[in-house]
């Protein structure tokens, strides 16, 4: 049985990477930005505070810090009765060419990732790469090194999804 505090930080943390309800495709894509780029560096960092340090009730504190610091982004908020300005994800989520489409639908692509790939956001907006490389400790099959990168949330799943299928990718990622 857990005890207190790390109860708390498994319900903070899963709070804190839970969408808010009723979103839009393209403003799912926008949270999903925001929160890889603002909330996961600072919930990492939790993480790695009660495994190193074995203080969870400082890592639930840092991981509350990163909801307040960074909300839910305005624009995926307004589908709520938020109010915000528009965000620049949005617009990378409007590919319609037929090969730009993901080749698994995002809802079941993303728990296929879960685990076998860390996604994050490298650089600042507007030269940002969102790069993908294997889990510290990686078992799996492959190189535990690999890192795949793109200009965009889109393209990365993209590229993931594809190599998920078996199918070739670009040989530059």
């Amino acid at each position: 049985m857990l005890d207190i505090y790390t109860d708390d930080l498994l319900t903070v943390a899963e709070e804190a990477l839970q969408p808010p309800a009723h979103l839009t495709p393209a403003q799912l894509a926008e949270w999903h930005a925001h929160t890889l780029r603002n909330r996961l560096p600072l919930i990492r960092e939790a993480l790695r505070i009660t495994r190193e340090e074995r203080d969870c009730e400082l890592a639930t504190d840092l991981v509350n810090q990163a909801i307040a610091e960074h909300p839910n982004p305005p624009h995926a908020l307004k589908a709520v009765g938020g109010d915000g300005a528009r965000m620049p994800f949005s617009s990378q989520m409007n590919a319609s060419a037929c090969e730009d489409e993901l080749p698994i639908p995002e809802h079941i692509l993303c728990p296929l990732l879960y685990r076998h790939w860390n996604l994050t956001i490298e650089g600042a907006s507007p030269h940002e790469t969102y790069v993908a490389r294997r889990p510290i400790g990686w078992t799996g099959e492959g190189d535990p090194f690999e890192r795949i990168t793109a200009p965009t949330r889109h393209e990365l799943l993209r590229l993931l999804g594809r190599r998920l299928l078996g199918l070739s990718s670009s040989p530059d990622s």
